[in-house]
């Protein structure tokens, strides 16, 4: 799945049991709604099994509040279908403090800087890992 608009932009895999979506721009509610009804069409296919999720959004300014409310309530939706695990590829300190305090208001018992990568084989590494031999 790939949609763009004058804001944004998120293309959307699957690689094995890894949802990967790459963001860049600025994250509008418009692109978020996109990347929700796309996402939970393709947790679909891993429905019942186990999966982690990676967000490469190394590309991305920073979100609209209206984006960062959108993208609590799916970190909620992801947690209850089964997502065991997230990693985050970002390098825009703004996006960065943004996903923290995302992360703090779905209440995702993580340590944030554990997730935070700067590139995607790292954070597909840390995903695998965790999916593989269990969770710590």
């Amino acid at each position: 799945m790939e949609y763009k608009n004058e804001h944004g932009h998120v293309n959307l895999s699957l690689d094995g049991n890894i949802v990967i979506a790459q963001f860049s721009g600025n994250l509008e509610l418009e692109l978020l709604c996109k990347f929700k009804t796309a996402l939970f069409e393709t947790i679909q296919s891993v429905k019942g099994e186990k999966w982690g999720y990676i967000s490469d959004s190394s590309n991305v300014l920073a979100a609209t509040p209206q984006a960062e409310q959108e993208m609590v309530a799916i970190s909620h939706s992801m947690q209850q279908n089964n997502c065991l695990i997230s990693a985050f590829v970002l390098t825009s300190p703004i996006a960065i403090s943004q996903m923290q305090r995302i992360m703090q208001n779905a209440k995702r018992d993580v340590y944030f800087k554990d997730c935070l990568f700067d590139n995607l084989e790292s954070a597909k590494h840390f995903i695998l890992d965790k999916l593989n031999n269990g969770l710590s």
